[in-house]
């Protein structure tokens, strides 16, 4: 049975080759290309079989390695016939004449400066976009879809309504010049400054100040007001601008607007999870941009606080564990961390506390029922442990008493949580051996100056 391994996302497949081949692995990979997939199966370094489609060996070996933009999972290695005898070297050098070849057709057409600016417009780099479209433009002044791209990256009305008027005279039938005319004769009444900033997810006109789009409806910033409302937003839209920024995000691992948006896409799809973990992921990347902590900041405390809404309606069933995403977990372990071991069953308030702990530079470690509890204990003895009241199977009083009873855990301070307040309660906790008792949902800030408290 074939097993995945992993995904490798920003480095060319030249480059993964090149590495295979010297030090002498043996996997197969998977490359994938909008929706095409082709594999090529690498044995002690030695690349000896390619399927692409229908073909198979060096021809489709050189097809897959000529790909741009590729997605590539690593598997073990599956079983097959030599089909391919050049060396990787070799194919490399003949992928690379191909490449040069096929560069210079694009460069006299001049399609590859179109395509270059079309990919930097939609990182939104419209100034490096606008100097590619000028140039190309020299040359190509008839082509509909370059006028169209270029209205997308202005910010002047005016010139934007010249650029689609002049796209329309060139192919009035082109459905991405009817789509852009309808789309700015729709918005243009909204449009009160004369500079004015697109729509992450339609490209729509729209005032600096607006914070939804009068187009697609997509909600253009996270705010009290997004998390609360529903959104009457085009999916459609959402869907083809996910399509977009995950594109890019898997050429450009670092990209910050891919992060933003794809955060933002995921808030109107009310998927506040996804939108979690992007900008968390963000907010590390570039930890001097305020506007990416601040955001991060009122996702946790909206999802703290329907965690409990939740959780009072569903009088806490028994659930699903769910697994760690691997788009927060990228904190850097040192030998002077502290470690948290946090008990909730509800997958929502452990990534609420994870992620807050881990940007005050503790490492946690979840635990979603007494029995996971215990073995995370045992496994690794954490400097604090917070712990639910209600869980599933057995009750966080119970466990608090089985590990003050160990005389090995006894001193590590526990923290119970609980969306019930009262005298009672917290003598409960205090006569089990509890440090402290937290009410959800609880301000961050409070919970890192308790926690301070004891590690």
């Amino acid at each position: 049975m074939v097993t995945k391994a992993k995904k490798i996302d920003g480095f060319s497949l030249d480059n993964i080759l090149q590495i295979f081949s010297m030090e002498k692995k043996s996997q197969t990979l998977h490359i994938t290309k909008e929706g095409n997939v082709g594999m090529l199966d690498i044995d002690n370094g030695e690349l000896v079989h390619a399927e692409l489609g229908g073909i198979d060996g060096l021809n489709a070996a050189i097809e897959i390695i000529l790909w741009d933009d590729i997605q590539i999972e690593l598997f073990n290695l599956r079983s097959v016939s030599r089909t391919i005898n050049s060396s990787i070297i070799n194919i490399l050098l003949e992928v690379s004449r191909l490449k040069d070849e096929r560069k210079n057709s694009l460069d006299e057409s001049g399609e590859e400066l179109l395509g270059s600016s079309i990919s930097k417009a939609e990182q939104q780099q419209y100034k490096e976009a606008h100097a590619d479209l000028v140039q190309y433009m020299k040359k190509n002044r008839s082509n509909s879809v370059a006028w169209i791209w270029y209205s997308r990256i202005q910010g002047n009305v005016e010139i934007m309504k010249k650029a689609l008027k002049m796209a329309a005279s060139l192919d009035a039938d082109n459905p991405l010049v009817k789509e852009e005319q309808s789309k700015f004769a729709a918005v243009s009444d909204h449009l009160t400054d004369d500079v004015v900033r697109k729509c992450y997810f339609c490209w729509a006109p729209l005032n600096k100040s607006a914070s939804v789009c009068q187009y697609c409806g997509g909600h253009l910033a996270v705010t009290r007001e997004t998390l609360a409302q529903s959104g009457s937003v085009d999916t459609g839209w959402l869907t083809q601008a996910h399509e977009r920024y995950t594109r890019i995000l898997g050429k450009h691992p670092r990209s910050l607007i891919a992060l933003y948006c794809l955060a933002l896409i995921s808030v109107n799809n009310r998927n506040f999870q996804d939108a979690l973990a992007y900008l968390d992921k963000a907010a590390k990347m570039a930890p001097d941009k305020a506007l990416f902590a601040n955001q991060l900041k009122l996702l946790l405390d909206h999802l703290a606080r329907q965690s409990v809404e939740e959780q009072s309606i569903s009088e806490k069933p028994a659930t699903t564990v769910a697994p760690v995403s691997e788009e927060t977990a990228d904190v850097v372990i040192t030998p002077e961390q502290k470690m948290i071991l946090v008990v909730e069953d509800s997958s929502t308030t452990r990534k609420v506390i994870s992620i807050t702990l881990s940007r005050q530079g503790y490492r946690v470690v979840e635990a979603a029922d007494g029995l996971e509890a215990l073995s995370r204990i045992s496994e690794e003895r954490p400097d604090l442990i917070m712990l639910d009241v209600i869980l599933p199977k057995m009750d966080g009083y119970k466990i608090l008493s089985i590990i003050k009873g160990n005389r090995e855990f006894k001193d590590i301070p526990v923290i119970m949580l609980t969306s019930k307040d009262g005298f009672i309660n917290k003598m409960k906790g205090k006569m089990a051996g509890s440090s402290a008792y937290l009410t959800k949902p609880f301000d961050p800030d409070m919970m890192i100056a308790e926690i301070r408290k004891y590690v």
